[in-house]
């Protein structure tokens, strides 16, 4: 018997099969609603493209994307479907007359059956009077197949003709990772699961965080679409994601013009942000070359500007080599080479692939780019762009400049050892997340035992403790989501929204504990304490340092600002030192739990003035 239930398998193939008539007469009509939906650059608060999307009529049962293009696919019209999209899409954004990018929706199952797709793409493109290069062709994560080389060489043509390459839904299927290391595309985007709650989800976090670290590193800009709230919005700003899009930024609408109203109150969502000084900061715009100019021209160029160094060459807007000044003329100044040279097209001696660097990039990452090239020198440049165009020439020496400008201006405010953030910075970052009504963890980090080390030992050899310490926390902790303060002296703060602060804070405990000896003579360390006075003046004996940590959940009662925060953590402070050797002791709402213990075991408070015993904290 068959299924009479409306969502059963058995009745979604029978309505499958029955709309191959349909979706013939959709096809045929012209029938189907191309829709966009606008994605958003949240640096510069504007539309930078649009997605575009297909809808049968709002009373069929085709509406539904989903069903429309499985119906497509029984009726073996997919790759037609496909071009019939693709063409409403061009026609309508070049009528609407919008700047940006248009993002296609392509199904690889249509590039492998049709081997003449890339050429068909780029005849609609041109016929419908748009440029190839504002193309981002989008695939499909899930339906990706193993034939990467296939793929790749289909989409070689389409990338030489300026289209750029977008993978869709990363994190949905199996195959995601796989496939951006093979197709290296332009974008990605993360699929909206990992974006829905992600200011409540530090799983969450942590996987978009570690997609933007390997993106920065390949050059490759990252989408977090299905951005449905304000919260989620500032999250995903705050952790660099490099475009958004979502109902919150713009419904999918028939009209692109009209998107763009949706985006005014974009100020307003995000708040106002930190200005990031970035790679685009150190640009100057150098009139490129084209690929097909003569040698001795460009050799003439450089004669007629002998302070210009290197020039970029460029095709339909894309960086494709440089050429460099002390290069070229080595060239030509050799026998017979300017009568071999002269006449061939620059692109036969330039220097490609290149190093591009995309011009959104913070300064620290550029830098750690440009040196992974070895040595280079101080006049050295190096091409910049920005959505994948040409943008200008950057120079080592402009980066280091403000490099150092950065860092001298954050050791205004950072403590003079560690040129780690002081107590300023602290209350800053932990009142900014109390007001966006973030979840976070406040960590304080105190050695025990350390003013007797000092006396001992002397202050030098302190300071030396203290910069280990410190070099145990910036390590141990996201330098995205968390973030690491020095308050002074051997006092540290660590504001923690990482999903594992609890194991990267034991890993810090248990780091220290297994170095911590090699501060100390041999006969010390292996009797476990020094002999000093303490502050009576009375000779004692000392153990070897430990840390105490003493942690805060924000969702505590009370913990409305950075002062009040303060105040509930000195009690926590107490109860982590009346333990013996290292601790970590942590208060979330009215539980106190000792974290230390194999398995930690919750304690409750009676009141914000109880201090609980060591004996009490046994679980």
């Amino acid at each position: 018997m068959s299924d009479p239930r409306p969502d059963s398998p058995t009745l979604r193939l029978r309505r499958l099969d029955a709309s191959t008539y349909e979706l013939t007469e959709l096809m045929r009509d012209g029938r189907l609603a191309t829709l966009f939906q606008p994605i958003i650059d949240p640096r510069s608060r504007g539309v930078c493209g649009f997605e575009s999307l297909t809808r049968g009529p709002s009373d069929s049962w085709l509406h539904s994307p989903q069903n429309l293009f499985e119906a497509a696919r029984r009726a073996g019209v997919k790759v037609e479907l496909d071009f019939v999209c693709m063409q409403n899409a061009f026609k309508r954004f070049v009528a609407a007359r919008v700047a940006g990018q248009l993002f296609i929706n392509v199904s690889p199952d249509s590039i492998y059956e049709d081997p003449s797709f890339a050429t068909r793409f780029l005849r609609y493109v041109h016929e419908a009077g748009f440029a190839p290069n504002r193309c981002v062709i989008e695939l499909t994560e899930e339906s990706l197949l193993d034939d990467y080389a296939r793929l790749r060489t289909a989409l070689q043509g389409l990338r030489e003709a300026g289209c750029a390459i977008a993978i869709d839904d990363l994190g949905a299927g199996s195959s995601g990772l796989r496939t951006w290391s093979e197709l290296k595309p332009d974008f990605v985007k993360i699929d909206r699961y990992f974006v829905s709650g992600i200011d409540a989800d530090k799983t969450k976090l942590e996987f978009v965080r570690s997609i933007l670290d390997v993106g920065r590193a390949i050059g490759c800009r990252v989408i977090a679409e299905g951005v449905e709230t304000e919260r989620e919005c500032r999250e995903l700003v705050d952790l660099g994601v490099d475009r958004l899009q979502g109902n919150l930024l713009g419904r999918p609408n028939a009209a692109p013009m009209v998107v763009l109203q949706q985006v005014e109150s974009l100020d307003r969502t995000i708040g106002v942000t930190t200005s990031t000084i970035c790679a685009e900061h150190i640009a100057v715009h150098v009139p490129p070359v084209p690929p097909d100019a003569r040698i001795s021209d460009v050799a003439d160029l450089f004669h007629q500007s002998p302070e210009q160094q290197t020039l970029a060459v460029v095709r339909d807007g894309r960086a494709v080599g440089v050429v460099r000044r002390n290069d070229l003329f080595a060239l030509l100044a050799k026998p017979l080479h300017p009568e071999i040279y002269n006449k061939k097209p620059v692109s036969t001696v330039m220097e490609s692939p290149t190093l591009l660097i995309d011009g959104q990039l913070r300064l620290e990452q550029v830098s750690r780019l440009v040196t992974q090239k070895g040595r280079m020198r101080l006049t050295e440049e190096f091409v910049i762009t920005r959505d994948g165009l040409y943008q200008g020439l950057g120079q080592t020496i402009d980066l280091l400049r403000l490099i150092t400008e950065q860092q001298l201006q954050t050791a205004k405010h950072s403590n003079p050892l560690t040129l780690l953030p002081g107590n300023g910075a602290v209350r800053s970052c932990v009142d900014r997340l109390i007001e966006s009504e973030r979840r976070f963890i406040v960590a304080y980090f105190d050695l025990d035992s350390f003013k007797p080390y000092n006396d001992t030992f002397g202050y030098a050899q302190g300071d030396q403790v203290i910069l280990h310490l410190s070099g145990l926390l910036k390590s141990a902790f996201s330098a995205r989501l968390d973030f690491v303060g020095h308050i002074g002296g051997d006092d540290f703060v660590v504001v923690m929204r990482c999903a594992d602060w609890r194991e990267r804070t034991r890993r810090v405990i248990d780091q220290f504990a297994d170095t911590v000896s090699g501060f100390y003579s041999q006969e010390q360390a292996a009797i476990g304490h020094i002999t000093t006075a303490d502050r009576e003046g009375n000779t004692r004996d000392f153990p070897l340092l430990t840390l105490s940590v003493a942690a805060l959940d924000s969702a505590t009662v009370g913990a409305t600002s950075a002062d009040a925060i303060a105040h509930l953590l000195a009690h926590v402070k107490k109860l982590a030192k009346l333990r013996t050797g290292n601790s970590f002791v942590l208060r979330s709402r009215e539980r106190v739990v000792d974290l230390m213990q194999a398995q930690a075991a919750p304690l409750h408070l009676t009141s914000d003035t109880d201090v609980l015993m060591p004996e009490q904290m046994v679980g």
